[in-house]
């Protein structure tokens, strides 16, 4: 008798044993996060390759919590040791009617062929984990949607190498790199309930199909970490190349179109020939939001205060101190508004369907270096004509 009991203890003990195990085998890894890591130790990538065409589906809109139209500001930051340059930009947006606020901020490499990805703070880099949460917990403080950026920036870019044309000599450690990097931030975007999250912005070189097992292993990871939306940003000239919209939740667009582009020399400052111009790239965003069924949200559109805003919206460079031009600044604004400001109404819920394509917008860019005015040449509102355009759409 004594032996059957025995033998029942252990055969209960050897059931409960395979059904710890079976748990453990079926649980889904998590990345876990340390600042004191390695940026190249992620050697395992998970199985995400799906072989084949992934047909379109719809946002995944029971899950995530529903997000009201974006009408925001991008703020770039860098290191500081006053933060308090980037807590008074974020009431100035506030006070502008804006409901949310873009943080850019940057990570690094070398230059365009460096095989790994940096978190460099100090002086002309990046700032400090904690000086970044400090500022998306004000802007959350003041009821803002926040989105974080992380974007690669060179800091010894050989001639005129960007983030758009990086080519490392072997991809695999980078995206080992940039995975890891990608860790970082997310573990801040999730202890301050961001909202948004932008997995990569203007990595042109990696928008192709050769990449796409990469970007799923790198967009799988950050669900697994983060609660929040995801989006890449792409440029105006190139958003049909990335071939992963399907697994993010926006698609983002860097709107530095050509508004001049086909018209004669004397309507290239006409408002209704710049709004028609916007009118037809209106078009092929809505065909091109059809038929990858996602959102849009323009992630960055803007105009520097020079002549050539309206046709080189992306050239702050003013090398020959060309005179501020504010007039076509607040032009470029006007003409976007007047096609996109019903589609980009104060929706508190906005839900994707083809006839409300738009998520979002995100003017660009609150500058904390300048103080804007009359005579300053940059992307700066402040003080300017466009203030007042921007005013009148965000307070009607």
């Amino acid at each position: 008798m004594i032996r059957l009991l025995l033998v029942l203890t252990l055969l209960i003990v050897l059931a409960n044993v395979l059904i710890a195990l079976t748990h453990i085998t079926s649980s889904p890894s998590k990345p876990i996060h340390s600042t004191g890591e390695s940026f190249i130790s992620d050697t395992t990538t998970p199985n995400t390759q799906i072989p084949g065409h992934r047909e379109p589906q719809q946002p995944n809109n029971t899950t995530l919590k529903s997000l009201p139209t974006l009408r925001g500001f991008t703020l770039n930051m860098y290191h500081t040791d006053d933060v308090g340059i980037y807590i008074r930009a974020i009431d100035q947006i506030h006070a502008l009617g804006c409901n949310a606020i873009q943080i850019n901020t940057p990570v690094f490499m070398e230059n365009s062929s460096s095989p790994t990805i940096e978190l460099k703070t100090g002086p002309g880099f990046g700032p400090t984990a904690q000086h970044l949460t400090a500022v998306l917990n004000h802007a959350k403080s003041k009821d803002l949607i926040t989105a974080l950026m992380p974007q690669i920036d060179l800091y010894k870019p050989r001639g005129n190498e960007w983030r758009g044309k990086i080519h490392p000599e072997r991809w695999e450690p980078w995206w080992q790199s940039y995975r890891q990097t990608q860790k970082h931030f997310l573990q801040i975007a999730s202890n301050t309930n961001t909202d948004l999250f932008a997995v990569g912005s203007e990595l042109l070189t990696t928008e192709k199909p050769t990449f796409l097992s990469d970007w799923r292993a790198t967009i799988a990871r950050a669900r697994a970490q983060f609660t929040g939306k995801l989006y890449y940003s792409t440029n105006w000239d190139h958003y049909h190349a990335p071939p992963f919209w399907h697994d993010l939740d926006y698609i983002g667009i860097n709107g530095y179109w050509d508004l001049t582009a086909n018209l004669p020399a004397d309507k290239q400052d006409d408002p209704t020939a710049l709004s028609n111009r916007w009118l037809d790239i209106k078009q092929s965003l809505i065909q091109f939001s059809t038929q990858t069924q996602r959102p849009i949200l323009f992630t960055e559109v803007g105009y520097p205060t020079l002549p050539w805003a309206l046709s080189k919206p992306w050239n702050y460079i003013n090398t020959d101190n060309i005179p501020a031009n504010t007039a076509a600044q607040a032009q470029g604004y006007q003409s976007f508004l007047t096609a996109f400001a019903a589609d980009l109404n104060r929706q508190q819920n906005y839900q994707y369907n083809k006839q409300q394509p738009f998520a979002g917008v995100f003017f660009f860019k609150w500058d904390v270096f300048s103080n804007g005015g009359p005579t300053d040449t940059g992307y700066s509102i402040q003080g300017k004509p466009a203030e007042t355009v921007l005013r009148n759409y965000l307070q009607p």
